[in-house]
Order: C-alpha cells, then structure tokens, then sequence
C-alpha cells in the first residue's frame, strides 16, 4: 500500500498542465533556504527550536575583531580603530570600557590561568596587561602585527606576522619560532604541553615543542589555519579557510628568484599601515601571484580573504588523532567558517552565511542551531546555557540563550508557481503546537504588492491566486516540523507556436506517396534479346536498366512549436488561397512537427498556411490552450512555361513565358548532345518573360535541336526544332 501511494505521489508531482502540482520541504538543504529565527534543522531535516538570541549590545565601534570570557563570566571584547577594550560585567545589559590602547587595532585577547587578561595592540606589536586602571604596556615584540594570544602556566604566547611566535614574560620578549609563513594566525596547547599554531598563507599545522624546534603536523589545502582546538581527549580539531585555485609554493622567507611550483593563487588583503597623524589606510589591495612579500593576512577575526573561486572548497574542519593521521570532519563550498570552540566534546562552528551557528554531530553532519541574521560571527564561545558571539563588521555581541521559549519563527523560502496558480491545501508533519499562516503575490521578493499574512482554514491556504507563494512557521513551545506540502493548481499556460515554413521540394514520382506506407509494386519491362524475340515480364529488373519517371514536387510543412508547462501538443492544419476567404482543413490530429503533401494538388497560386497547437491531450477540455500561427504567402507554380523557337538562318531565337514565376534557365542540345547554356538577351533572366539568342554550327541534313527553359519553381518546358539541310 506504502509503495502504491508513492507511485500515485509522484504522478500528481510530475503531472504536466493544469494538474494539481506539489511543493515540498522534507530535507536538511530545502529547509536551509528559509529564514530561522530561534529555529534550528537537524541533518535529519527536521525543524526545532534551537539557541534564540536573548540580548544584542551594539557597539559605537568600526569593528568587533576579538572575544575572551573570564572564569567569573565577564566578557572582554577588543575592538578597533580605536584601540578600545570593553567589559560586560557578568548578566549586565551594557559594556564598560576598560581600557583605550596606543595602537588602533585589538586584534587578540586572553586570560591566563590567574585570571589576568592580556591584550595585543596592532599595528606595534605591543603586548598590554589590563589593571583596574586601564592598560599597563607589558612587553614589546618589535612584530608590526599580533594575530594571536595564548596565556600558559608558564608564559605568554604571541603568534604574529614574520611567522613569528614569541614566547612573553615580564622581562621581555623573545622569538620562540621562526616559521617561513607570512602570519602564525591561531595557537593553541596541546596535552603534551607543546604549543600548536596555525598559519596563513600555506595552511600549515605547526608542533613546537621547545624553543627553535618545530615539525609540521599537517598542510592543509586551503590557505589559513584559523582557530586550534586541542582536545581533552588528545586529539586536535583545526578549522582551515580560504580555498583558492593553488597554494603559493613560494613563502615569504624563500630567498628571491626561487622558482614556485603549482598554480599561483591571488588574494585580497586589507593592508593596515600607520600614517603620520596616526591614522590608518584601510583599502583593498590586490597581491600579485607568487609575491616576494605578501601582506600580513588576517588572523581568526579577519582582516583578509583569499578570492573566491565557484566550485571550490571554502572550509574544512579537521581532526588530528593520536596517531599523527588527519580525518576531514566538515568541508563546505558555499560558507566561509570563522571559529572553531569544543562544548564538552562536541565542536561547534560560525560562518558567514548569515551569521549561523552550527554544532558538527559525531557523523561528520552538521546541525544548524541558530541564525542570527548578521553578517559573520567572527568568534563564539559557549558560557553555560548561552552563547556568546560577536558580529565582526556590524559590531554587536549577541547573548544566544539555549532552551527558551519562543516565539520560534520560520519563513519558507519563496517557491513559483510559474504561472497564476490556485493554492490548496499545506500539509505538515508536525509534532506539538505550530501557527501556519501563508502570503502569496506576482513579485519575485515578496513587497508591499503582496498579500498579508493569513492564517490556514484548517489545512486550506486562504492567500489569493498569484504566482508566488511563501509559508511561515510560529510556535511559542517545543515543536518537531518533519515537512511541509502545499497543493497548489497552476494556470495552464497556451502554447507558443514560434515559426511555420512551407517548402517544396523534388522527388521522384515513383517514390511513395507522402505518409503512405511502402507498398511492394512491380514494374513492366520488355526485354528484346540479340535473336530479335521479345519476351515480357512482371518481375522487378535492376534498377540501372529502368528508365526513372519525371520527377514530382512535394510541399513540405514544418514547424517549430513549444508549451511552457511541458504539455504534450497536438496540431491541425488549414489552407486557403489568397483571394479566397474560408479555410480548408489539411490535416487534424498531428502530433509530429511536420507534415508532407503531394504539390500537384494544389493548382498554381498565391497560399497561407496555418498551424493550431493545442495542449489539449494534456488537460481537461476546459482548461485547454491553442495557438495559431498563419504563414506568409506561398507562391506555388505547377506550370511548365510556354516557348516559342524561331530559326533565322544560323541563329536559333528563343522566347520563354510564364504566368507565376520567372525564367530562371534556358539551354539547348543538339542532337541529343550536350546541353548548351544560353545567356538571357538583356543579360539576366529574372522576369516572367524572356528572350534567348544561339547562333548554331549545324552540318548538312537533318538536325533535332531541343530547347529545355526553366521557371523559379523548377518546372520544365521542352520543345524540340527539326532542321534539314
């Protein structure tokens, strides 16, 4: 019974015409296309409530580049160009600012395990220690930019531009590392206390475990290591962006002229450089392939980005086991992802696309949680039932609260009908309590033209006819949407004729009539023998001994026609001539695009042809469309032209006419020689009426001159001279 509702369910779906059609939203991809608010989708497609965004706190800021979170809940947020640094005191519902930096940039944040918070200013290279007081400069690095802090038991870690990693104490700073990477752009420390740093622009996964040493753990194909994860189980889970055409072969530290191998890629960085009234110059500037010194790129809260190439990877999420291999967890092409936090064992990612917040599930799937609706969520991190993000370009920390009451909402995305359509019923899966309310309108985005909002009538939508139409979900407790249906009766749409040619072409007269099918004919031939006996016979003779018939003319009709809802077409078609008024059936009931008919039926003349489609196979008789389409006038001449000869002396004058068409062709033989092309007398034969001239080189006694003219319809006219000498 399952299957026969199925079979009968993709009937309905597929129906061309004015069949009932089906618009359905059952899986994870269809789901992603709506817009969610406090709504997440499982993998499963599946539809619940997930984190609602419980307080935004906008920032009088440029931009929001770096988050920490304290063990007493207090939230730090750096922020640029300003070089500002504020404070949420834990539950409070406005920032304080705490401390205003030399440099303009906050490009990263950390609290050690004392609880002490650091701060990196950039441009400068500068490292700060927040006091009750504000700001106190802690060390210098001498790097022109600080893209990440890591606070250990037993230092501070700065990864910076140069590839730099430097190891921060109270009495200064220190290379640890050299890397041959342009940017060392995310740290982290792995169980077994070595520091882990990721790097931009090759994507490679450095281990360092002692000052000067270091191995590489993993070269990602894509051109930045942004966040690093490790793990309480001892694995290391990193987030890598940026995927483009190539990786450069060529680092910054490669002395010039060493030739790169691989394909080149080109980026777009944002150069961040000091002017001389300690402003900054932020303007997109294009890096060439393979440059000696690239710009320092951005670190995990962004300051460049590789150029999009369609079809690419984006993003990936890796995990590093235990036994040195590498297993891809996530990839996309269509998000760029931006941070990378572990939840008690399950990581969690942001990404640009809307600024959404997904948890990536132990089947390397991922769940949509939340969709803020901002442009990226540059970092997240998780603070007991909430969720602390930060929107990067539009500068606002979000308070994600999971496990509240709504309202939960959810807009399907706008579906067309492609035509005016009658809506039925929308039928969902659904477990709990859901408002189901549609709108509907003839504008691809829905607008002030459109409908309002109206709730259903049971299951039977109330929004007017029109070509578009949008549902949307709203619930105030825990509810399940598995799918979603709307029945829905389009308009049938006529169909389009788009060109209509008659063209009359020569065949054979023994060939099969048009259409008809082949019929076993036999030929008479006589046979005369070398004894003078002749002798008959009915049987077939080689095809090389018979002598072929005058060719015929056949009056091909095609057509180019189309329906747009994919109806199957059926054609008649009708004649008359010029000066006539009423039509003439031909042909009714065509379902091929062309028809043939025998030419000599029609006499000479002046005809319009036309054509009428109609999808009626495909549809009621009520709901059918036609279309007609009506030819330009076709000239048809059956009739061979009239010749005159005349002889004067050596001088053969030739006269042709013809009442449709003109001359197009005279020659002559000479006993049955060769045919001689005669020129036009006044140079070109295009008239109805022409006149020929041959002078002829006849011998003694008799000669049979043949004239053969031809009109523009190719008919033949032939006349033949005796001549004796």
């Amino acid at each position: 019974m399952k299957r026969l509702l199925l079979l009968v369910w993709m009937f309905e779906t597929t129906l061309p015409g004015s069949s009932p059609q089906t618009w359905e939203l059952s899986q994870y991809a269809d789901f992603l296309k709506g817009k969610l608010n406090g709504v997440s989708v499982t993998r499963e497609g599946v539809l619940e409530p997930g984190p609602v965004i419980g307080q935004t706190i906008a920032l009088a800021e440029v931009s929001l580049w770096s988050m920490a979170v304290a063990r007493d809940g207090s939230v730090y947020l750096g922020t640029g160009p300003k070089g500002r640094i504020y404070r949420r005191a834990p539950g409070a519902k406005e920032l304080a600012l705490v401390a205003t930096l030399n440099e303009a940039h906050v490009f990263a944040l950390t609290i050690a395990p004392d609880q002490t918070v650091y701060a990196a200013g950039s441009p400068g290279g500068k490292i700060y220690r927040l006091t009750p007081g504000g700001a106190q400069l802690y060390a210098e690095t001498g790097a022109g930019f600080v893209w990440a802090l890591l606070a250990t038991g037993d230092g501070l870690y700065a990864g910076a531009d140069q590839g730099r990693l430097y190891r921060v104490t109270a009495a200064g700073a220190e290379v640890h590392y050299q890397s041959d990477q342009a940017n060392l752009t995310s740290l982290a420390r792995g169980a077994d206390g070595a520091i882990l740093a990721g790097s931009d622009p090759n994507g490679i996964l450095y281990r360092i475990p002692a000052a000067g040493k270091a191995e590489i753990l993993y070269d990602a194909p894509f051109t930045e290591i942004r966040s690093v994860i490790a793990r309480a189980d001892g694995t290391v889970a990193f987030l890598a962006m940026g995927g483009a055409v190539g990786k450069r072969s060529q680092t910054v530290n490669q002395p010039a002229g060493t030739p790169a191998t691989g394909v080149p890629q080109v980026t777009t960085t944002i150069t961040v450089t000091e002017e001389a009234q300690g402003g900054l110059d932020l303007k997109p500037k294009a890096t060439p392939p393979a440059a000696a010194a690239p710009a320092p790129a951005a670190s995990a809260t962004a300051i460049s980005s590789t150029l999009d190439v369609p079809g690419l990877d984006r993003s990936a999420i890796y995990r590093l086991n235990a036994d040195r291999t590498v297993d891809q967890l996530y990839v996309t092409k269509e998000e760029s992802l931006y941070d990378l936090v572990d939840g008690e064992g399950v990581l969690y990612f942001s990404t640009d696309r809307q600024g959404r917040l997904y948890r990536l599930e132990d089947h390397r799937s991922a769940t949509l949680l939340s969709e803020t609706g901002e442009g990226e969520l540059g970092r997240i991190l998780p603070q007991g039932k909430q969720w602390l993000a930060i929107s990067t370009t539009t500068p606002k920390l979000l308070v994600l609260e999971a496990g509240a009451r709504g309202p939960f909402t959810y807009e399907a995305p706008v579906h067309e009908a492609a035509n005016l359509a009658r809506w039925g019923a929308l039928q969902t899966q659904l477990t709990g309590q859901a408002l189901f309310e549609t709108r509907s309108g003839n504008a691809a985005r829905p607008d002030a033209t459109w409908s309002e909002w109206q709730p259903l009538a049971g299951s039977n939508i109330q929004s007017p006819t029109a070509r578009y139409i949008q549902w949307r979900l709203r619930a105030e407790a825990s509810f399940r949407l598995r799918s979603a249906i709307v029945h829905y009766l389009p308009r049938n749409q006529p169909p389009v004729v788009r060109s209509l040619t008659a063209v009359v072409a020569m065949t054979p007269s023994n060939a099969p009539k048009p259409q008809a099918a082949a019929a076993t004919s036999s030929t008479y031939t006589l046979t005369v023998s070398d004894t003078g006996e002749a002798s008959s016979s009915t049987a077939a003779a080689t095809a090389s001994l018979l002598a072929t018939r005058p060719a015929g003319r056949q009056l091909l009709l095609s057509w180019t026609a189309e329906d747009p809802d994919g109806d199957t077409l059926q054609y008649s078609l009708h004649f008359r001539a010029e000066e006539e008024n009423d039509w003439k059936l031909l042909k009714a009931e065509l379902t091929d695009v062309s028809h043939a008919i025998d030419a000599d039926t029609l006499a000479d003349g002046r005809y319009l042809f036309r054509l009428t489609a109609s999808d009626g196979l495909s549809n009621t008789t009520a709901a059918a469309q036609t279309a007609v389409f009506t030819s330009v006038p076709v000239q048809l001449d059956q009739t061979a032209p009239s010749v005159e000869l005349t002889l004067n002396g050596a001088r053969l004058e030739i006269e042709a006419r013809d009442t449709a068409s003109p001359i197009r062709r005279i020659e002559y033989a000479v006993n049955a020689g060769r045919w001689v092309v005669v020129e036009a007398g006044d140079g070109l034969f295009d008239s109805l009426r022409e006149a020929a001239r041959a002078d002829l080189a006849l011998g003694p006694g008799e000669s049979l001159i043949t004239v053969r003219v031809f009109d523009q319809a190719f008919n033949v006219a032939l006349r033949k001279l005796l001549v004796r000498r």
